[in-house]
Formats: C-alpha cells, sequence, structure tokens
C-alpha cells in the first residue's frame, strides 16, 4: 500500500503511529517521514462518504475488541485464568496405562502368610492366612481342614503338629531382579524344596487366596489346578479355607479341584 494512503487509513481508524526523531547508535538512517497532513490526502484516496463511515464503523469495532481485552487484563489472575481453563479440552488418559498402573500397583502391594502342615509322607498342606483373621476364624478354618483331610482318607492334623509360617514380601532388604510375583514364586517354591528334603511328602495340597495367581503362573500353558512341580511333587492348588467358610457353595468347587489328589492317595495305599 502507498505509505500516504497507509496514513490515511491509520488517522481515520483513530491509531497513532510514533516515528523516531533521533538516530539511535549502530542503527541504518531512517527515511525522511514529513509527510504533508493526512486530510489532505483523504482526497487522492477517492473514498466517498460512505466508505470513510465504514472505516471509522470498522476502528468503533477494533475499539470495542480493545475495551474488550482491556477487561480481561484488568480481572484479578485468578478470574483469568478460570475462562483460559473452561475451553480447554480435559485430558484423556489411554486406558492402557490406567491399567498398568493398576496392575503395578497390585504387583507392589503383594503381601500374604502362608502356613506349612506335615500331614505324613504322603501329604503335606500349605495354608493361606488372611490378614484380618480373627481367632475364632482360624479355629472355625482348622476344623473345616480337619474335615477335608478326613474326606481324603487322612489322619488329619496331630493336636500337637509343629506349624511353620512363610510370609511375603521378605524381611532384610531383599533385592528383586524380576517382578514380585515372579520373586514370590521363587521363594516359595526354595520354601517347599526345604520342606520336601526335610519331609519327603509326595503331594502337596493349597489352599490358596491371592498366593493362587502366584504358584499357577509356572504351570505350563494349563493353569489346571493340578500338576506335577519339577521339585518332585505333585502340587493341587484349591480355593482358601477363608472363601469356603464364607461362600459355602465353593466347598463343592473344592471337592472336584481334590479328585487327581484323592486317586493319587488311593493309589498309593
Amino acid at each position: 500500500m502507498n505509505e500516504r494512503k497507509r496514513q490515511a487509513y491509520l488517522e481515520a481508524m483513530d491509531i497513532q503511529v510514533y516515528f523516531p526523531r533521533q538516530q539511535l547508535p549502530g542503527a541504518k538512517p531512517s527515511p525522511d517521514y514529513d509527510f504533508p497532513a493526512v486530510s489532505s490526502l483523504l482526497p487522492e484516496m477517492n473514498e466517498s462518504n460512505e466508505a470513510k463511515t465504514t472505516i471509522l464503523t470498522k476502528s468503533e469495532r477494533k475499539a470495542n475488541g480493545l475495551a474488550e481485552i482491556e477487561e480481561l487484563r484488568a480481572r484479578p489472575p485468578a478470574v483469568r485464568k478460570a475462562t483460559v481453563t473452561s475451553i480447554r479440552q480435559p485430558t484423556q488418559v489411554p486406558e492402557t496405562e490406567g491399567e498398568s498402573d493398576a496392575a503395578l500397583n497390585q504387583e507392589n502391594s503383594l503381601r500374604f502368610t502362608l502356613r506349612y502342615y506335615r500331614i505324613n509322607e504322603k501329604l503335606a498342606v500349605l495354608e493361606e492366612v488372611p490378614e484380618q483373621g480373627s481367632r475364632q476364624l482360624s479355629q472355625e478354618s482348622q476344623t473345616l481342614m480337619q474335615a477335608i483331610l478326613k474326606a481324603l482318607g487322612q489322619g488329619g492334623l496331630e493336636s500337637n503338629a509343629q506349624v511353620e509360617e512363610f510370609s511375603w514380601p521378605l524381611q532384610g532388604g531383599y533385592s528383586m531382579k524380576n517382578t514380585p510375583r515372579i520373586e514370590a514364586a521363587k521363594a516359595i517354591s526354595g520354601f517347599l524344596l526345604m520342606r520336601k528334603e526335610t519331609d519327603g511328602f509326595t503331594n502337596l495340597l493349597v489352599f490358596a487366596g491371592q498366593v493362587e495367581e502366584v504358584l499357577l503362573q509356572f504351570d505350563g500353558s494349563t493353569r489346571a489346578r493340578d500338576f506335577e512341580s519339577s521339585k518332585g511333587y505333585f502340587m493341587t492348588v484349591t480355593h482358601s479355607l477363608a472363601s469356603m467358610l464364607a461362600v459355602s457353595t465353593l466347598k463343592r468347587d473344592v471337592w472336584q479341584h481334590l479328585q487327581a489328589l484323592q486317586k493319587r492317595i488311593d493309589s498309593s495305599c
């Protein structure tokens, strides 16, 4: 655009133009900005009064827009922040990320206590104990275990039977190279290997709660509840005693889980 016309438009919109009067050190010399009065330039623009009115109308809209901006600037910072935040779209978190975080939290919160009982040379029992179990619940669990052992043709627990406990996580700053679930399975395997060498059992019956997933992850691809361990004994994994006491219908499932164990015990007689 011609500089004179530009000056006329700017004046019509009430925009004051600044031109430096003195040359700054090291700056390129400015051209001579000595323009005649802008009012004398309007005839050269060949614009009618209607066109000028249009320019002024645009100027008014411009002024109104500036007024709105100044109003926003005058608001307290918290108000301006809320105004901007309200038009933002909420950030969507991928489900896979949420699921992975949940799985990680579950891994890190893994903790349980197991009780080991030697019944005889044929059978040993591993029982998962509820963290918040009461004395009464413990007694009821012992009674239920005795009934199951008798149903399998075993004499049950002796009153002076020695009980050993295994708790996870291990104490003493145990350093883990794998996930807590894998490390827990390895620790249980080591504990049972020592018991196997000492007691010589051929079958292990596990009443499991959350430790069920820890034990079954090493069962090849079938995830059967009855399988032969690489340590030289058969393992049968079924529901915990506490869960059977809470939901009596689980006892039917447990009896189905014990059928293979029952046949091995009977065939060894």
